[in-house]
Parts: structure tokens; C-alpha cells; sequence
């Protein structure tokens, strides 16, 4: 009977933990998901109080590379290890690197390391430490550029 209950608790166990697992997928997986549009988030322009519809402020929309996925016209650079983690000038500004408490910064309140206003296109998002957090371990663990998927 024992070995019945121990086993039974195990499978319990062993359940909970997967759907534990697919209820919460692992940090940069859901950064990707965020990143893809595939998980939506919420957002508006800087200034404005009207929130913009979820597809329209998808992060692959202006900083991916892909034709089928970049709206024309896009300035906006690739997010990427690089961009974020070297030492980088910017109008005139402080050169300065992101971390994660600055890149959460930037997409809250449009303002960079630097405290220079990035551009007024770039949507101010409304997102949790953890989506935060999970785009920022994405973008850094990707082994390929975000922009650049093989």
C-alpha cells in the first residue's frame, strides 16, 4: 500500500511539474513569445492615452529583419546582444549600455540608459517585471540576432 501511495505522490508530482512547465515556459521562450507577437502586449504611444491595438505594437514588427514581418520605412535597429550590451552614443548624449533595469526602463517610458527620449513611434508598453525580464533574457540567450533568424 505504501509503495502505492509513493508512487501515486510521484506521478502527482511528476504532472504538476510539467503543467508547471507549460503554464510558465522557460524565461527566454516566453521573450520570444512577446518578442513574435505571439504572446500580446499592451502599449501606447508616448503622450497618448488611447492604448494601440496588440498587433501593432509587436517588437518583430520594426526590429526584424524579415521582409514579411518589418513595417517599410522601419529605423528602428536590431535588438540584439551587441546593441544591447556594448557602449553606445546617442544624439549627443552619454555613452552608455543597457541592463536589464534600463531596457525595462525604455520600454515603459520611452527613455533610454542615457535618459534621452528615443524615438515618439516606439510604443510605451505596460509590462510585467517578469515579460520584461523574459524579453531581455531572449534577446541576450538568442544564439542567432532576433532580426536575423536562421
Amino acid at each position: 500500500m505504501r509503495k502505492w501511495m509513493l508512487l501515486a505522490s510521484s506521478l502527482i508530482l511528476a504532472a504538476a511539474a510539467a503543467t508547471s512547465t507549460a503554464a510558465h515556459p522557460t524565461s527566454a521562450a516566453r521573450g520570444k513569445a512577446l518578442y513574435r507577437g505571439k504572446t500580446a502586449l499592451q502599449g501606447k504611444i508616448r503622450g497618448h492615452d488611447d492604448p494601440l491595438p496588440s498587433e501593432a505594437i509587436v517588437c518583430a514588427n520594426c526590429h526584424s529583419a524579415k521582409a514579411d514581418t518589418r513595417l517599410p520605412g522601419t529605423p528602428a535597429p536590431e535588438l540584439n546582444r551587441d546593441l544591447l550590451l556594448n557602449a553606445r552614443q546617442r544624439r549627443g548624449g552619454p555613452h552608455t549600455t543597457y541592463n536589464q533595469a534600463s531596457f525595462c526602463r525604455l520600454l515603459r517610458t520611452g527613455a533610454d540608459p542615457g535618459y534621452i527620449l528615443i524615438a515618439r513611434e516606439m510604443p510605451i508598453y505596460e509590462i510585467t517585471d517578469d515579460q520584461c525580464a523574459s524579453l531581455w533574457t531572449y534577446l541576450l540567450e538568442s544564439k542567432t540576432s532576433p532580426r536575423n533568424p536562421k
